[in-house]
């Protein structure tokens, strides 16, 4: 089973990280267990909200399930290095109690 993830990126105008590439990297960690698709899509089973910077400007478009948050270099609040964002990201999406 997969689980589907809709994505809602910022206008990325003063990026610290660049949010296609980091869902590019979560997408070859799981390949076969991750779909990515818009945020406008009616199914998914997570929204996950990519800010660039630490600004976190992305709007938060009404959803009823869980929501991860990225914003530069911090996944839900908490800093990591760059090199790591795509795997705490993974690990949000996976946590069995997100």
């Amino acid at each position: 089973m997969k689980i589907i993830v809709g994505v809602k990126y910022c206008g990325h105008c003063n990026p610290l990280i660049e949010g296609p590439e980091i869902v590019k990297k979560i997408k070859l960690l799981q390949p076969d267990k991750l779909e990515f698709v818009s945020w406008h899509e009616a199914e998914k089973d997570i929204l996950l909200i990519v800010s660039g910077c630490a600004a976190d400007c992305a709007e938060r478009p009404p959803f009823n399930g869980p929501v991860i948050s990225v914003a530069g270099s911090s996944v839900e609040r908490i800093q990591y290095a760059l090199t790591e964002l795509p795997g705490q990201i993974l690990k949000k999406i996976k946590d069995p109690l997100w």
